[in-house]
């Protein structure tokens, strides 16, 4: 849902931001569902940053003021961390409440940019850090952007 891509040296990285679960969203007045959905989105994605993407706890934070606790950091060779944990809601802006608790998973890809030339993947989690470890340490953070839509289910 929220995404951004990063190239610093020879490493291009790539974060990708999901969330999965339920929120309740309440609208005074109500309005549109189909612009609920769409300033839900937007709310839930407001100023979402990500640093540490050089350590074993990446952390997530964002201007709506989620809180995020990571529960793991999981190595995909040949070039993924995976982190994932669960992210408390509780915001508003004009008239819209989200609150509810939700999964996220964050997904930092580093592989080598096109001018890094002929340099093979890393396959152990070690190596992977050898080889970006200074690369991610220098991106102080970086602040993710709306990349999907969100589908909120109407209530019974």
């Amino acid at each position: 849902m929220a995404a951004a891509t990063v190239e610093i040296g020879k490493v291009a990285i790539s974060l990708e931001l999901s969330f999965d679960g339920d929120l309740y969203a309440c609208r005074r007045p109500p309005g549109v569902v189909e612009r609920m959905e769409a300033e839900a989105l937007d709310l839930l994605s407001k100023g979402l940053f990500v640093s540490g993407i050089d350590t074993p706890v990446a952390t997530v934070t964002g201007t709506a003021g989620h809180r995020f606790v990571q529960e793991s950091a999981v190595f995909q060779p040949p070039g993924s961390w995976v982190y994932q944990g669960r992210c408390w809601v509780g915001t508003s802006r004009n008239g819209l409440t989200l609150t509810g608790v939700l999964g996220y998973r964050l997904e930092v890809r580093a592989c080598w940019a096109p001018r890094a030339g002929e340099c093979g993947p890393p396959e152990t989690a070690t190596e992977w850090c050898e080889l970006f470890g200074a690369q991610l340490a220098s991106i102080g953070g970086v602040v993710l952007r709306r990349a999907s839509v969100l589908s909120l289910g109407t209530p019974p």
